[in-house]
């Protein structure tokens, strides 16, 4: 009878998965999440098959947090959607009373709670609780549950300690017997394991790293076939990049299982080119982009869209600019103004923007004197091009790379300018780089959250910065910090992904390796680091683009272009508040275009008193002279009527009288 209630719940469940519903923050239309009530919980969760691991959000629908957390949730159950015959993964709204007594039964106070479910099967298992937001820890904790829960229908999840063990497992229908050898925190071999669970000609074990040094394996993850006379051949080895080794690792068992005996052979001279490319940096043969971008070069093109984007952006964004907001730009411009090593013309923009906040005679200026008065500072030999157009810091879409990644090029070269005209002296303060650009990030940074990161990094700057080396050190630090922080986020190009700068391949001297028995460590030589960064970011390394021999400047370039990621992550209001001041300037430059029109013009005052009284009647000077002539020919019309009828018959009545 429960089997029974269970299948007709299943089939209801399918059909909404089929037609979509919307229950709470999961919609089955689009989300993989399988949303519950309070009889469907009971029914599939409690009493449903003995051999699924159900894996349950306890939400509140407008709870903010589990509205932040929902897109997580949704990802994780994406992860896991070829896998339900052995987990689920399902969300329950407490906020619905008729699921009050679910929730309750559970003890759930606080939201988003992740609740574990072990297969009934399972004799002793337990039912675990966690509290976190992390896609990856999550996928992790429902993977090492499943291999500590496995029912005795799954495949066999839990790590092989002896090579000979496998040949316990296997069966007459396994033509191939497998083994991945993998590190201690690898997901891979669970998950691949997993994935080809229905491939019965295949069985497939894991061994851990620490179990198989003595079999003289020493590349992990990798993918092997065994034999029974003990030998092994390697079938394909990873790049320890998880995502793709499982993918290829599956790729290659599908194919060994729809292979000919004998064409294993075959499968492992294909894998030979995986092999040798092991040595290289991941995805290097997939992203020429990627090494354009590791070309020893910084684009003045980058440099110079930077300096636009802050002072046209950024700054007029600010309705009103003043006290440590006033001051902070005026540090940025006077940095600029000693260490930019740009061009002269930018050079003397620069210059003269900077005389000007210094004669202002206040300490404030709104954001649309700011625009009109860095307008009016140009001229033939001082201006700030208005063409924003990214080089090497050109993303695989708009929505990468483009301004984030040019402040950082700039920031770079304006510590290393500091490096190079200060060294050897004993005058200057070698914290005013970092200092100027922190509070900048602090008041300008149109991104709340990376503005936040970087102000907290450098509070540090005063206790470790004491010399400009020190300057230069201390801020590639922060940068690979930030990359770490932000690598596999969705803001990171797929296709320049977030490296410790500068990699192996640029530098092969700046990272030291001390290899020992167990492992290989790696780390900075740090005197070979600062000599990169000085070379690459000094100004004879600048390459100026083509772009730039031309000083034209488009009027309409910047309104023309794509919008970029950097953009669209400001606030509607600010962008408007920018188009508003552009179209203002422009307007007014057509109402003093007409005035001087007007002014030449004798005649213009009478002109527009005659046209204002035809516009009241919405009348031109031909509709005038028609309306005219209509009502003359009426009147004539009219007269003559009169004079047939009223005229002529007074003239018949007189003959008549007197007659």
């Amino acid at each position: 009878m429960s089997a029974f209630i269970y299948g007709f719940l299943l089939l209801i469940v399918n059909g909404y998965l089929v037609f979509g519903i919307k229950d709470g923050l999961y919609d089955t239309e689009v989300d993989d999440v399988l949303p519950l009530n309070n009889e469907s919980f009971q029914a599939m969760v409690v009493k449903g098959k003995p051999d699924i691991v159900w894996v349950v959000e306890f939400y509140n629908s407008w709870c903010g947090h589990c509205i932040h957390f929902a897109p997580t949730w949704k990802e994780v159950a994406t992860y896991f959607k070829d896998w339900q015959d052995l987990v689920v993964i399902a969300a329950i709204d407490c906020t619905q009373p008729a699921n009050l007594e679910t929730c309750r039964q559970h003890d759930v106070s606080s939201y988003p709670t992740l609740k574990i479910f072990p297969p009934a099967s399972v004799q002793g298992g337990k039912i675990q609780t966690l509290h976190s937001n992390d896609k990856e820890s999550i996928k992790k904790w429902i993977l090492d549950f499943m291999v500590k829960n496995a029912p005795i229908s799954w495949p066999h999840l839990q790590p092989l300690e002896k090579i000979e063990d496998i040949w316990l497992d296997k069966k007459e229908t396994h033509q191939h017997v497998l083994l991945i050898f993998e590190e201690e925190d690898s997901p891979v071999g669970t998950e691949v394991i997993i994935d080809v669970r229905k491939i019965r000609s295949v069985l497939v074990r894991r061994m851990p790293k620490r179990s198989v040094v003595k079999y003289g394996i020493s590349k992990f993850p990798s993918l092997y076939t065994v034999r029974p006379d003990s030998t092994y051949n390697m079938l394909s080895v990873g790049t320890k990049m998880f995502a793709d080794d499982r993918v290829a690792f599956v790729q290659t068992i599908k194919a060994l299982a729809n292979s000919h005996p004998g064409d294993s052979k075959n499968i492992i001279s294909s894998n030979k080119s995986r092999e040798q490319n092991l040595g290289k940096e991941p995805h290097d043969e997939m992203l020429p982009a990627a090494r354009r971008y590791n070309s020893s070069v910084v684009s003045m093109q980058d440099l110079e869209s930077a300096l636009h984007y802050s002072l046209r952006q950024e700054v007029a964004l600010k309705k009103h600019i003043d006290g440590d907001t006033f001051l902070a730009l005026q540090t940025f411009l006077d940095t600029l103004v000693k260490y930019f090593p740009g061009r002269k013309p930018i050079l003397g923009f620069l210059v003269k923007t900077r005389d000007m906040l210094r004669s202002l005679g206040k300490n404030n200026i709104t954001g649309e004197e700011w625009m009109n008065k860095i307008d009016s500072l140009q001229d033939r030999d001082n201006y700030l091009p208005a063409v924003i157009k990214w080089e090497f810091c050109h993303g695989s879409s708009p929505l990468y790379r483009g301004y984030p990644c040019s402040m950082w090029v700039l920031f770079h070269t304006l510590t290393v300018s500091a490096y190079n005209q200060n060294t050897g002296t004993r005058h200057g303060n070698p914290q005013e780089v970092l200092l100027a650009i922190r509070s900048y990030m602090k008041h300008f940074f149109g991104c709340q959250e990376c503005s936040k990161n970087f102000v907290s990094m450098a509070q540090s700057v005063e206790g470790e910065v004491h010399n400009y080396k020190d300057s230069v050190i201390w801020l590639w630090s922060a940068h690979n910090k930030a990359n770490k922080r932000l690598h596999g986020d969705l803001s990171e190009d797929p296709e320049h992904p977030k490296i410790e700068f500068p990699s192996e391949k640029m530098c092969l001297q700046c990272r030291i390796k001390t290899s020992t028995d167990a492992e290989t460590q790696v780390s900075w030589h740090m005197e070979k680091v600062l000599e990169f960064l000085v070379s690459f970011y000094s100004e004879k390394n600048i390459v100026p683009s083509q772009n730039l021999v031309s000083d034209e400047v488009s009027a309409n370039s910047l309104e023309k272009r794509e919008v970029d990621w950097w953009e669209s992550k400001l606030q509607e209001q600010d962008l408007k508040q920018i188009r508003w001041l552009r179209e203002k300037k422009q307007k007014q430059i057509q109402e003093m275009n007409q005035r001087i029109y007007n002014k030449k013009d004798s005649n213009y005052s009478a002109r527009l008193e005659e046209n204002h009284v035809f516009s009241l009647w919405g009348l031109t000077h031909l509709d005038f002279s028609l309306c005219l002539i209509f009502y003359l020919l009426s009147t004539v019309i009219i007269l003559s009527m009169y004079h047939h009828f009223i005229v002529r018959r007074r003239m018949v009545t007189c003959r008549n009288i007197m007659s």
